[in-house]
């Protein structure tokens, strides 16, 4: 595994004994684990002894926090996700209630629940999704009505990988039907649900295109006892426990993919370097090195795109765009390393023989986990636009006088007085001339107008009023955008003002 430069020593340590313990030990466990479908036990034995679940937790409760973090916990993840489903119930109690505990648990809970996590002694699962809320995870039907010191929970939760053999489950359920409190998201409550809680089951154990062996489980509450005890934060607050821990656990869900990568990249060299077609090794065509080539960059890049998420979480700061990104990423050119992988090694590639296709079916899975890559979209243009707001100003623009065409100005002029309706036509037709079939914002407008937000609404309605000027409305119904009509450029200017002839059109050509 490469280093990054701003890893500690214990993080390189840790690297370099990660590596060591997958290739000898948990591939060949992985494999026989994937042939036989059986949940890998013994792999996440030799994990727990050597202390990685506790890479998140801090020393006071046995984990390693201080020296490993989020960087740390990435480093085991990418390692052992070489070893197909070893890691997976070590992403899932990383992601199942560690971070919430961390940030949100009482003392009580930290000592309850930690130290055993750390050791290896409790696996955890997250349980968000139901069957008429995935995406939409606000919208969960599960409930918790409170009686004494309990909460009675009813509902369902699918798709929990690891379940069944999980101890703790980081749940989510509805607590009120306010729409009031639905409205500011004040309607769920966390609790930590423990296997053997009465009226707690496992419904159904799914058959998935992936994660073979792995425990993936509709989970059914009915009229299950859980202690007040166990609730996380204040009752209502679950929206904000689970956002406090989605940006580190899309982090360690982008982490997986770096591992199956480095897999699939080192099994299509090995093709390529030892299959001889016409004459050649097949490694030696150009178009198998351009695929190794799309292959090694795209782990280079989804290797950046994690360790600078993870050290930015290690730094305390959050990370809704770089987690997002990272997931996005990783998991597409998880899935298109392993399909081009395939295509560098034939009919091979594509037999259980090899593990290339099991990364190519277990990276599909991970294009939806975490939230899809859809929802990792719209996160990105949200949070990328927001962060990118102070950039993304256009310098204004005016007409040049020698030129003749649109050119940016160094700095804003003094903002002209408005006299009547008459300034704010000139400014909309001039608008026309420097970004044509573009609208104008009313800050634009008042950049260069002197003019109150009151007299301008008042100004553009009486021009819209007379069908000079076309106005677009926001959902309140506020005026947003505004421009010149056809009427309106004739108005506002003569027809010579908009002309533009380039100094290399011949004139017998214009008319």
């Amino acid at each position: 595994m490469e280093y990054f430069p701003w890893w500690n020593d214990a993080q390189r340590k840790l690297a370099d004994e990660a590596k060591k313990v997958t290739d000898e030990i948990l591939i060949p466990l992985g494999e026989r684990c994937a042939w036989k479908r059986e949940f890998p036990w013994e792999g996440l034995g030799e994990i727990a002894k050597r202390g990685w679940f506790g890479a998140q937790i801090p020393a006071k409760y046995g984990g390693r926090a201080e020296e490993w973090g989020v960087t740390g916990a990435c480093i085991v993840l990418e390692e052992t996700a070489r070893a197909g489903e070893v890691a997976t119930p070590l992403l899932d109690t990383m992601i199942g209630g560690i971070h919430q505990i961390i940030h949100d648990g009482t003392d009580e809970q930290k000592e309850r629940w930690l130290p055993r996590v750390a050791k290896g002694e409790l696996l955890g699962a997250i349980t968000m999704t139901e069957p008429y809320a995935g995406s939409d995870i606000a919208g969960i039907e599960t409930t918790a009505t409170r009686e004494g010191d309990y909460y009675i929970v009813d509902g369902k939760k699918r798709y929990q990988t690891a379940a069944a053999a999980a101890d703790i489950y980081m749940t989510y359920v509805k607590t009120s039907d306010a729409p009031e409190d639905a409205a500011k998201y004040r309607h769920l409550t966390a609790l930590i649900i423990e296997k053997g809680t009465p009226g707690f089951t496992i419904e159904k154990v799914n058959d998935l295109v992936g994660f073979d062996g792995m425990y993936n489980c509709y989970l059914n509450f009915n009229n299950a006892k859980v202690p007040i005890a166990n609730r996380l934060g204040e009752e209502g607050a679950g929206w904000l426990v689970m956002m406090s821990g989605l940006n580190v656990e899309r982090i360690c869900c982008a982490t997986g993919p770096l591992g199956w990568m480095r897999e699939a990249i080192r099994y299509a060299v090995q093709h390529l370097q030892r299959r001889v077609q016409f004459r050649q090794l097949t490694g030696d065509i150009a178009t198998n090195q351009f695929k190794v080539a799309d292959m090694v960059w795209r782990l280079q890049l989804a290797r950046l795109l994690t360790y600078y998420a993870a050290y930015c979480a290690d730094l305390g700061k959050e990370t809704p765009l770089e987690s997002a990104i990272a997931k996005l990423f990783n998991t597409d050119s998880g899935l298109h390393t392993a399909i081009e992988a395939i295509q560098c090694m034939g009919g091979n590639g594509v037999t259980r023989f090899y593990p290339v296709e099991r990364i190519m079916r277990d990276a599909k899975m991970a294009q939806i986990y975490a939230g899809t890559n859809e929802v990792m979209k719209l996160l990105i243009y949200r949070q990328g636009l927001r962060n990118l707001m102070p950039d993304l100003k256009v310098p204004p623009r005016v007409i040049d006088d020698e030129l003749k065409i649109p050119m940016p100005l160094g700095k804003l002029q003094p903002r002209k007085a408005v006299s009547s309706e008459d300034d704010a036509l000139i400014v909309l037709a001039e608008n026309y001339q420097v970004n044509p079939g573009l609208h104008m914002s009313m800050e634009d407008i008042k950049e260069l107008l002197d003019v109150s937000d009151e007299d301008l609404n008042k100004h553009l309605l009486s021009l819209e009023e007379k069908g000079l000027v076309g106005l677009y409305r926001d959902r309140r119904g506020a005026i947003a955008l505004a421009r010149a009509t056809y009427k309106g450029l004739a108005q506002a200017k003569p027809l010579e003002y908009y002309r533009y002839i380039p100094a290399w059109v011949d004139k017998k050509d214009v008319f």
